[in-house]
């Protein structure tokens, strides 16, 4: 069994997908545009300024994968009141170091100042400038 994170956006996907395919050292896979849905009965029209945004894609990355899309405008989503939380375990505190200080450009609020924490070498949480709230932890073996 797998759990694997598929984060909904309002027209952002694809630039969401490449920052955290940079920030996470991955790449973005099976990236398909509304455009190339073929049409079918019952399905919503799709608007013509809507056509190249994101219908699936998926981040490969060391260790995982998620998937990111676009919501049509007719049903826009948001990511609640912190009603969620993506948490990535690094691999040293290095790693953790690097992929903090990537979040946190236009980040709209940190969380928890990366430290040391009771529980692990390295704790910190960021909410990013798509509004993802993102735990960082080091726990050495």
């Amino acid at each position: 069994m797998k759990l694997t994170s598929y984060l909904i956006f309002n027209g952002q996907a694809e630039e969401a997908a490449n920052f955290y395919a940079d920030v996470l050292g991955g790449k973005i896979e099976n990236l398909y545009r509304y455009d190339s849905m073929p049409a079918e009965s019952g399905m919503p029209e799709i608007p013509d300024d809507f056509k190249q945004k994101v219908m699936h894609c998926c981040i490969i990355f060391p260790g995982g994968s998620m998937s990111a899309a676009d919501t049509l405008p007719s049903d826009s989503r948001n990511f609640g009141n912190g009603g969620h939380m993506l948490t990535l375990a690094c691999d040293s505190i290095a790693q953790t170091e690097e992929i903090y200080a990537k979040l946190c450009v236009g980040a709209q609020k940190i969380q928890c100042e990366l430290s040391e924490a009771f529980f692990a070498k390295r704790y910190g949480e960021v909410l990013d400038r798509f509004g993802i709230l993102w735990a960082l932890m080091y726990e050495e073996a």
